[in-house]
């Protein structure tokens, strides 16, 4: 790309906050690790409250919102540091409760979980129906792994889904996450996984249109009035820029090995320009970490 140009190199959200009035955040590798909050994601989100900008939380968590709010809690961060919060295991509850297309009224009522056990409530309370055995389903509830499997240890399981022609509903599009110093694969790679074996795959999170438009319902806010913050270029800043939003990449998420993120707080620039070169969306602005 002869004519790529780098996007802004900033060291904290302080150099923006005047410009919006509103944040979608990313959670999982910005504000925590799934073991640990950031201290310094915690006083950013302090000071944006002090100065009265809102933010919504958007989550590809297959989990309903009041969950993760709860598990953000008991990590230290308060909810009344945040207005909203969107998860793609709630937008899948919703859409499954209201119905109100014609794909997802047309699923039927049973459904075949597919992730662990500890997930397997996502629906509990709408009137769908959990089952077994794939061949006694109408769909399939993709949450993901339980954190120690591989594709090839799904691979019987998927190719029976996929000789019953069931289709599935991703309830969370990351392909893995990192989670302290392990990488877990998500609902995402078995999702595409399953497209490849000609499965038919509703998505609903990030980087799809639909979580977007419903973060900035929440916010009321225009889009030239939000900036989303987020590390995974193939989900938050896809998602964000195709949603016509600035966002801020932060750079040593899941995306830290690749960018020589060695030291806690730098990264390597000729690997940034790198790796954005093969991107088709390329950020905004670029961060270490979500900081102040």
């Amino acid at each position: 790309m002869n004519n790529w140009q780098p996007p802004t190199v900033i060291d904290g959200i302080s150099a923006l906050a005047e410009q919006y009035r509103g944040v979608i955040l990313d959670l999982w590798g910005v504000v925590h690790d799934g073991e640990i909050a950031f201290p310094d994601a915690i006083s950013t989100l302090h000071v944006l409250r002090s100065k009265g900008v809102d933010v919504c939380l958007l989550s590809n968590s297959p989990r309903r919102a009041s969950q993760v709010a709860a598990r953000l809690e008991c990590l230290g961060i308060d909810p009344l540091l945040y207005a909203h919060i969107v998860t793609s295991g709630e937008l899948v509850f919703e859409a499954l409760r209201d119905a109100r297309d014609d794909w997802h009224a047309a699923l039927g009522r049973r459904y075949f979980h597919l992730g662990p056990p500890d997930l397997a409530g996502l629906l509990w309370g709408s009137d769908r129906i959990e089952v077994n055995l794939p061949r006694s389903a109408d769909f399939i509830l993709n949450t993901g792994t339980n954190g120690q499997q591989t594709l090839d240890d799904l691979t019987m399981l998927l190719d029976e889904c996929a000789l019953l022609e069931l289709p599935m509903i991703c309830a969370n599009p990351d392909l893995v996450v990192a989670v302290g110093d392990q990488t877990i694969l998500c609902a995402g790679t078995l999702a595409e996984r399953y497209e490849a074996l000609g499965g038919t795959v509703r998505y609903h999170g990030k980087p799809h249109s639909p979580a977007y438009r419903h973060a900035l319902d929440l916010l009321g806010l225009e889009r030239h009035e939000v900036l989303a913050v987020g590390d995974s270029l193939r989900t938050d800043v896809a998602g964000a820029r195709n949603a016509g939003l600035d966002v801020v990449f932060i750079a040593c998420g899941i995306h830290r090995a690749e960018l020589g993120c060695i030291k806690p707080g730098e990264f390597q620039l000729s690997r940034l320009q790198e790796l954005l070169a093969r991107q088709s969306d390329i950020p905004t602005f670029v961060a270490r970490h979500f900081k102040w």
